[in-house]
């Protein structure tokens, strides 16, 4: 894992183009207080699993006024098929090869997930799939994002494995 992506470091910069038009980046999540960035990618089982279950997460934040971004590994078609099939109402940015944010962010196993705060330090980094990891980032990322209750996470998390290898 790269020094860059380690909590307690700076978070790499990114400025990456969203399904559906327009760009966001860094400054984005940033601006109003932190947030979480979740990278995946359209062929992987754990992915397909989670990523589409993140939505009370990403409207808990979305109510705070805090940032969320789906950033996929895929071009953008790719990116507008697994959205479209899931359902996904909350923004997907995407990335083709060489997947710069991706390798600024050190992706080894999909889905990684980042929390980062409004200095822009990562504060968590899970990647994978394990439930328990998953439900204790409740409670991280309402002290890290300094919001008034812990978001909850994942839709329907009694329907998912303990754990699935990314």
């Amino acid at each position: 894992m790269s020094a860059v992506a380690k909590p307690g470091t700076k978070a790499p910069d990114f400025n990456l183009p969203l399904v559906g038009g327009g760009y966001r980046g860094l400054r984005d999540l940033l601006d109003p207080g932190g947030g979480v960035l979740v990278f995946f990618k359209e062929d992987c089982p754990t992915s397909e699993l989670v990523v589409p279950r993140l939505g009370p997460l990403a409207e808990a934040l979305r109510r705070e006024e805090r940032f969320f971004l789906a950033i996929e590994e895929d071009p953008e078609e790719v990116a507008r098929a697994f959205r479209d099939r899931n359902g996904i109402r909350f923004p997907i940015a995407w990335e083709a090869p060489p997947y710069p944010a991706s390798v600024d962010y050190a992706i080894g196993t999909v889905p990684a997930l980042f929390v980062v705060d409004g200095a822009g330090f990562i504060a968590e980094r899970v990647e994978g799939f394990i439930k328990a990891e998953y439900e204790a980032l409740g409670a991280a990322i309402e002290q890290v994002l300094a919001l008034g209750a812990s978001p909850r996470i994942l839709d329907r998390p009694e329907e998912l494995p303990v754990m699935k290898p990314g």
